[in-house]
């Protein structure tokens, strides 16, 4: 009699509710086709239910140190992540490993598995809020911007409607393509098939911008945050002369490229003072910013804080979640 593959949903406070339905419905709906391929429960810290980060409370059926040694176990996590990452949490998930138990985690989910250095050496995403946070955490992550990574036992999304299509590669790869695609049929899921999407929706989409050289001048702001580009080199990059860049971004987004590029920037150092470790000196240099000076000046004028007190009011309004 073939045994379900077990796996444990650990519910971590304010856990996505949409993360994890979308990672339990297709094994649901793979078990209606295939047999009992798969057995879930859902488990937290200490054994008390856990509230979503929609206020939701959802029960659990057991506490994590009364798990045994399932298949898999899967880190559920949101906003307020950094407060379940404890000492006991980062031994627990490291004596699962040693166990040989795959993990894996949804939206902030993988950076607990981070912080319990399992994820070392792998490929791995999260919400691409925290992207910029868990790849200057943990350097030793190879971090991507992928909607999702399986490599090996461990599996990570980045938050959303990601699991979804993360289980159905997973169960592509246990099952086969034609399970896998017959449960994405059910779930009116077109997006299966096609090869995993980045993290966030695309500029073009974001933005409602359809001009190939703003979006081309955009796609390399993104990927020099910090070494930063001069104007020349990211009108080269589009294809255009400066003056026709600058025009094209006044008319189109309402500022200057250079302008742009800023807000950019500080709102990478937004998320990394949010959710990483970084000193405010090191999330400016992180950010293209030479000098604190240079980068409290332009910060307090896009946020109305100084990063230091915006770091703060953040923590803050955490604790009253």
């Amino acid at each position: 009699m073939r045994t379900a593959f077990d796996i444990v949903f650990l519910l971590l406070p304010n856990f996505s509710m949409i993360a994890l339905y979308s990672a339990l419905e297709p094994l649901r709906v793979a078990n209606r086709f295939a047999g009992e391929l798969f057995s879930w429960r859902f488990a937290s810290v200490d054994g008390n239910a856990v509230v979503a980060s929609n206020g939701i409370p959802v029960s659990v059926s057991q506490a994590l140190p009364s798990i045994g040694r399932p298949n898999l176990l899967v880190a559920c996590a949101s906003y307020d992540h950094q407060k379940a990452i404890t000492p006991g949490l980062r031994a627990a998930l490291r004596k699962l490993d040693v166990a040989g138990v795959w993990l894996g985690g949804l939206d902030t989910g993988p950076i607990v598995l981070a912080d319990a250095g399992v994820l070392d050496g792998r490929r791995a995403t999260c919400h691409w809020e925290t992207l910029s946070a868990m790849r200057e955490d943990h350097p030793r992550i190879v971090v991507t911007d992928a909607l999702y990574e399986i490599d090996g036992s461990r599996l990570t999304c980045s938050g959303g409607t990601a699991p979804l299509d993360m289980m159905l590669a997973w169960i592509a790869s246990l099952h086969g393509s034609s399970l896998a695609t017959r449960v994405a049929d059910t779930l009116v899921h077109a997006r299966h098939g096609e090869a995993p999407a980045g993290t966030r929706i695309p500029a073009r989409t974001r933005y409602g911008v359809d001009d190939a050289a703003i979006l081309a001048a955009i796609s390399a702001m993104e990927n020099h945050l910090e070494d930063l580009l001069r104007l020349e080199d990211l009108a080269d990059t589009a294809g255009v002369s400066s003056r026709q860049l600058e025009r094209r971004f006044k008319r189109l987004m309402g500022m200057s490229p250079m302008r742009f590029y800023l807000s950019l920037r500080l709102e990478r150092a937004a998320h990394l003072l949010a959710y990483s470790r970084l000193s405010v000196r090191d999330a400016g240099l992180a950010c293209g910013f030479s000098s604190i000076a240079q980068f409290s000046r332009a910060y307090k004028a896009m946020y109305g804080l100084s990063p230091s007190h915006h770091r703060k009011k953040v923590a803050t309004d955490s604790d009253r979640i």
